[in-house]
């Protein structure tokens, strides 16, 4: 079993919380993520993770009551967090946290050398350690977190090209932010190629009904990951996820046109989880439901 999934499993076994969706996803299966919840209004201790060079990034789904955080070499006091508010643990600390009051958070889990191996990719120094002050505000990771919640919620409907990118969005900015790497604005990369482009398109296109990973596309464009995402998204104006969906979506149209096939048919066959999966993203990108679209075109 990977770090990752270790940590999601350990979160969820040890901590006890009747309602923690959990999933180790990620690029490489490296980021763990974790929603926990807790709703009693007394003292609540949370053990140690096991001892491990990794970090856990805590992001507050909703504001929530102080709490103490003990290491081996320290102890910390954090006021009353608000949501949107973020706090870094080194596992290698194995810090203890006393919780006094109920909270709601996302945890992200990565090791040092996850991190590294993104800074390697990126053209960027190594990453030490990740510096943050319990409670600081960091709108990007609370996006981050918000982004991939629905995903930790139905994990049916997970899709490997999407949580590739919110890793490599995550290991970016903890890297620049928290550990010390510099600007991330520095390092520019062009579009692609146009070899590229077609390779990237076709591969994404004959694999609709497939949960394809980042690095399959990236590789086949010769790229690294991060770098492929930020030539493709220059290149075409979209992110691969964003521009695969949209496939989807007309992939879905033609079928309800020129086929007798049903809505959960029609849903596999364009790489949706199911017809509710299908009808949601749809009613986003259209304004309609399937049944409604179609009806209106084919009458």
């Amino acid at each position: 079993m990977n770090s990752a999934s270790s940590f999601a499993n350990h979160v969820a076994d040890q901590y006890g919380l009747d309602d923690v969706p959990s999933s180790a996803v990620g690029a490489r299966a490296s980021l763990g993520m974790v929603r926990v919840r807790y709703e009693l209004p007394h003292l609540f201790v949370l053990p140690p993770l096991p001892r491990e060079d990794a970090f856990v990034v805590s992001v507050e789904l909703a504001s929530a009551g102080s709490r103490r955080m003990f290491g081996h070499h320290s102890l910390r006091a954090v006021a009353p967090m608000a949501a949107g508010a973020v706090q870094i643990a080194d596992l290698t600390d194995q810090p203890i946290s006393y919780v006094c009051s109920p909270f709601s958070s996302l945890l992200f889990h990565t090791t040092r050398t996850t991190l590294n191996e993104f800074a390697q990719e990126a053209g960027l120094r190594r990453v030490e350690r990740l510096h943050c002050t319990p409670g600081t505000a960091d709108p990007v990771l609370a996006g981050l977190a918000h982004a991939v919640l629905p995903s930790l919620l139905k994990p049916q409907e997970q899709s490997t090209l999407f949580l590739d990118h919110v890793a490599l969005a995550l290991y970016a900015h903890l890297a620049h932010t928290y550990g010390g790497v510099g600007d991330a604005s520095v390092r520019q990369v062009g579009g692609l190629a146009p070899w590229q482009e077609r390779s990237a398109k076709d591969l994404l296109t004959a694999s609709l009904a497939r949960n394809l990973s980042l690095a399959e596309v990236a590789q086949a464009c010769k790229l690294s990951r991060s770098h492929f995402t930020k030539a493709f998204k220059q290149t075409t104006g979209q992110t691969p996820h964003a521009w695969l969906v949209a496939r989807r979506i007309d992939a879905a149209q033609r079928l309800l046109l020129g086929s007798t096939q049903s809505l959960s048919e029609i849903a596999l066959a364009c790489g949706f989880a199911d017809q509710s999966h299908l009808t949601r993203v749809f009613g986003q990108h259209v304004g309609q439901t399937p049944g409604q679209w179609r009806k209106a075109r084919l009458h």
